[in-house]
């Protein structure tokens, strides 16, 4: 891999990209920062509709504590879908097995040290339910407003005919995301709907039947989670449904197991004007693990 030497960064740091083919051919985009002595490793999956390069502000603070954060652009998201982003991917297990290659990959470039696994929104009920089905060897495991439930919101009818609609018409745009409920904070709102990389229309539903296969997995076998687990839910996100983090929660076998609910705050919680309390507590988390 061919490493470049970021300029936009106040730490000392490797930033690469590259390209990964996956187990049906499809190319996806892969980035990563890299402190210059890491002390811990972590692969980051993003939410749905959304990409990677905008963690790149929460990677700086990691980095910073010598967290190496490795991440992509999942299936129909980024730059890994063209000519434009979809959304759309066929079957979550696949989903799964690109978050096992490259975990893989994250263990072997940077071996002998603790790694993480960091999952947002959609990202969050990938990242759980592959430690639940692939029981990878990972230090911890971080949920932020993880899709475990669906919203309140959304139609019964609709969930009931997921299955049906997904077959006839998979590519159908069937459920729209109000861009004003991921943050609180205007400036984010703006930046999010004025980036070409962010998937703006309706949903597919195929995308949204799966996540709904995801949810019912997770479900069925939360009691055998074990991971330590740090779960960041804000009170007010409409996006994703507190009351999925809070049974999750509940539910999951893990001893070590700690959840921080965010009064107020809505979805996306490293982009809320309290970003610095919400990362700080994930540093801590993180550093807390990384020696133990």
């Amino acid at each position: 891999m061919d490493f470049l030497i970021s300029r936009n960064y106040k730490v000392t740091m490797k930033h690469f990209e590259t390209k990964y083919t996956t187990h049906d051919n499809l190319v996806l985009y892969l980035q990563a920062w890299i402190p210059d002595q890491p002390k811990a490793s972590m692969l980051l999956v993003h939410g749905l509709g959304e990409h990677s390069s905008r963690y790149a502000h929460f990677a700086d603070k990691l980095v910073g504590e010598g967290i190496a954060v490795f991440t992509f652009d999942g299936r129909g998201h980024g730059k890994s879908s063209n000519p434009k982003p979809t959304a759309y991917f066929a079957n979550y297990q696949d989903y799964l097995k690109d978050i096992d290659a490259l975990f893989l990959k994250v263990k072997t470039y940077i071996p002998g040290i603790p790694a993480f696994l960091f999952g947002h929104s959609m990202g969050g009920g990938m990242t759980a339910a592959y430690v639940l089905e692939y029981r990878p060897e990972a230090k911890g495991v971080i949920l932020s407003a993880p899709a475990l439930q669906p919203a309140d919101d959304v139609s019964q009818l609709l969930i009931a005919v997921s299955s049906l609609v997904s077959k006839l018409a998979p590519k159908l745009k069937v459920l729209k995301l109000d861009s004003n409920k991921i943050s609180r904070d205007p400036e984010e709102v703006r930046k999010y709907d004025a980036d070409p990389l962010v998937y703006h229309d309706p949903v597919p539903a195929r995308t949204g039947y799966e996540l709904l296969r995801i949810m019912d997995a997770i479900k069925e076998k939360a009691a055998s989670f074990h991971y330590p687990l740090l779960l960041l839910h804000g009170s007010d996100d409409q996006l994703t449904n507190p009351k999925g983090s809070e049974i999750f929660f509940r539910n999951v076998a893990s001893k070590d197991k700690t959840f921080h609910r965010y009064p107020e705050l809505f979805h996306e919680l490293i982009n809320e004007p309290e970003k610095e309390l919400v990362i700080n507590d994930i540093l801590e988390w993180i550093k807390a693990r990384m020696s133990s």
